[in-house]
């Protein structure tokens, strides 16, 4: 935790994290930030979300916009009931982003329940981040899956996580547990 929060270190902590977050809906810049989280948008991943009509990403920015509502809404994912941590309109958001078509001249698939995380979750930390080190921690794949059993570690490890979270502030507040944990995963995962 310490290596990634260290203001001289190149993580994404003092941009991805430390950037201001404003209310309403999703911006082109909101989901730009991904990239400091190591995915690769680029203008054919955001301009289509934002133009007028009803395609597969018109589609995806409208249910991100509802998700982001509803994580709002919602307390901290260690305080949420495991109703409330089912997240309908999350796992809209999610099946959606799977529906975007690949670009022609892409050969990877850009949108998913990864990068939905990683655009939500600096909007609404409820939602929290998913990766290949948080799916492989939890053992599974499914993002409700993931975020019920975030949920149950962060409950179960609350007093150390929030003792961490106050060391690392973000935006003046204590640092999301469901951030903590990303990080904690992450960085336990990364070669010394």
């Amino acid at each position: 935790m310490i290596r990634y929060t260290c203001p001289t270190a190149h993580y994404a902590f003092r941009t991805y994290d430390q950037s201001d977050v404003r209310g309403g809906p999703v911006t082109p810049a909101d989901v730009l930030m991904v990239n400091l989280l190591s995915l690769r948008f680029d203008w054919r991943d955001v301009t289509p979300l934002f133009v007028v009509g009803e395609t597969p990403h018109v589609q995806l920015r409208q249910a991100l916009d509802e998700a982001l509502t509803e994580a709002r809404a919602l307390p901290a994912l260690e305080d949420c009931t495991e109703e409330q941590a089912a997240m309908p309109a999350l796992r809209e958001a999610n099946s959606l982003a799977l529906a975007v078509p690949r670009s022609p001249r892409r050969d990877r698939r850009t949108w998913g329940p990864v990068a939905v995380s990683k655009v939500l979750h600096r909007l609404a930390p409820t939602v929290p981040l998913i990766d290949s080190y948080v799916c492989a921690f939890f053992a599974t794949r499914s993002p409700r899956d993931i975020r019920l059993r975030m949920r149950a570690e962060l409950i179960a490890n609350q007093r150390w996580l929030t003792e961490l979270a106050e060391r690392h502030p973000v935006r003046g507040e204590p640092m999301p547990l469901t951030r903590v944990a990303d990080i904690a995963i992450w960085m336990d995962a990364q070669p010394s």
